[in-house]
């Protein structure tokens, strides 16, 4: 199974552009206008959508299934589609998931087994995708978790 937000933060990255431009439009016509008093609540505002497209939609996040490996990644929308692996690990690595919201952030929590079998915990951003996403995610890995011998998720 796979899951991304690409094409939703491409479009929400493309309208963000647009409004700039016809904001810096705005700004270079009341300019010429001379209408300088509206020129500073136009550059706040540019500024404004400036700083809510930095810190809102500008995260790819994708992962990926295969049946044996559990591969999640995550990389800037400006970054030319290099692709850092966030997170791989074989699914009967993986003890246990949770998602914890905190003020601004979304956090998918796994925590996993290494070789020696202490257990880690590794905490992955998933503010940028959508709630549909986020219950797709945890119900994939959450049903391909390791039963215990009891027939139980070990959740």
């Amino acid at each position: 199974m796979k899951i991304n937000n690409k094409k939703r933060v491409s479009y929400h990255v493309g309208v963000q552009l647009v409004v700039l431009a016809l904001l810096l439009l705005s700004i270079s016509v009341l300019r010429y206008l001379g209408y300088t008093y509206f020129i500073g609540i136009f550059f706040l505002t540019a500024f404004l959508v400036l700083v809510y497209g930095f810190l809102k939609n500008q995260f790819i996040f994708e992962y990926e299934n295969s049946g044996q490996v559990i591969s999640i990644k995550s990389y800037r929308w400006i970054s030319s589609g290099k692709k850092f692996p966030v997170f791989e690990m074989p699914q009967k690595k993986i003890v246990r998931i949770e998602i914890q919201e905190r003020t601004f952030r979304k956090y998918l929590i796994i925590l996993f087994s290494n070789s020696s079998g202490k257990v880690l915990r590794r905490n992955i951003d998933i503010t940028f995708c959508s709630e549909d996403e986020i219950q797709l995610l945890f119900e994939d890995i959450a049903n391909n978790l390791v039963k215990e011998k009891s027939g139980t998720y070990f959740l």
